[in-house]
């Protein structure tokens, strides 16, 4: 089984992001295109995934796949005093009294953070079920090849360019309202922001939304990440949100913090859409 969250170049890929009930695709040929299937309430994610390359004829294509938060875990702990090729085998040994399923039935994987502010080396880890794994890349065998498997915050950071501090505001129907801080495309914080799920609500007039208490959720949420965790101030803000919403929210920003935030999204590329984006422009890298 491939490593989590492993480069690796192609001709010729597709990006699939699996949610608990659909599939979201981009094709690098027509990248500004997605193709959706959902996952039937009885039908295993792998059926579908399998289905999902006969329909498109994708035989042959090199896949990678990107997990939302129903297929992963995340924990975040001190860096381990070990050289990094053996914390790779040291995880589950480091995970287990922090995970309730048994470790042989888990994988693992990590990536490093910033420093706390006491200096104190930190990581993230990932963890996700063998078999669950084990199943997509069985359904697609020998058709086609799994390149990366990674998950969908990471696979998000690759939507800002290399250099840039930013700030990305995230909503999946569904989902709770995501804020990310990246630099330099790597995940440093993110927090949970409440009580927005009416963003994804099509029949509310958007001149109804009253956006006070997310700008000032967003003051907190950068108070904290500056203040506490000593990350560095984002300068670029980024939005990926219903396009219907998105000036609406554009405008309080500017209002609030003077500053113009950029939108990720566009009538044919949804929110949810853009962890498999993502996902094919890190292989390009």
């Amino acid at each position: 089984m491939p490593r989590w969250f492993k480069s690796a170049r192609a001709s010729s890929s597709v990006g699939i992001y699996i949610t608990h009930n659909s599939l979201l695709a981009v094709d690098e040929l027509q990248p500004q295109q997605v193709v959706q299937r959902e996952v039937g309430n009885a039908e295993p994610a792998a059926t579908a995934l399998r289905a999902l390359l006969d329909e498109q004829q994708w035989q042959g294509r090199r896949l990678h796949l990107v997990l939302n938060r129903h297929w992963y875990q995340q924990t975040q702990m001190e860096k381990p005093a070990m050289p990094d090729d053996e914390l790779a085998q040291a995880l589950p040994w480091c995970m287990r009294e922090l995970v309730n399923e048994p470790l042989d039935s888990l994988l693992f994987d990590y990536i490093t953070l910033p420093a706390s502010p006491t200096g104190q080396p930190r990581i993230a880890v990932y963890s996700s079920e063998r078999e669950r794994l084990a199943g997509l890349v069985k359904a697609v065998t020998p058709q086609c090849e799994i390149a990366t498997i990674g998950v969908d915050e990471l696979a998000m950071t690759n939507l800002l360019e290399p250099e840039e501090r930013g700030l990305l505001l995230h909503k999946v129907p569904g989902q709770e309202l995501t804020l990310t801080f990246i630099h330099q495309r790597q995940w440093n914080f993110s927090r949970t922001i409440r009580g927005f799920q009416a963003l994804d609500d099509e029949q509310m007039a958007v001149d109804q939304f009253v956006f006070d208490n997310l700008l000032l959720e967003l003051q907190r949420s950068i108070d904290y990440a500056v203040g506490q965790l000593k990350l560095n101030a984002p300068n670029r803000w980024y939005l990926a949100l219903p396009q219907r919403v998105t000036p609406a929210v554009q405008a309080a920003i500017s209002q609030v913090f003077n500053i113009e935030s950029q939108s990720l999204t566009s009538d044919t590329l949804s929110p949810i859409s853009l962890p498999a984006l993502g996902i094919l422009r890190e292989e390009k890298e």
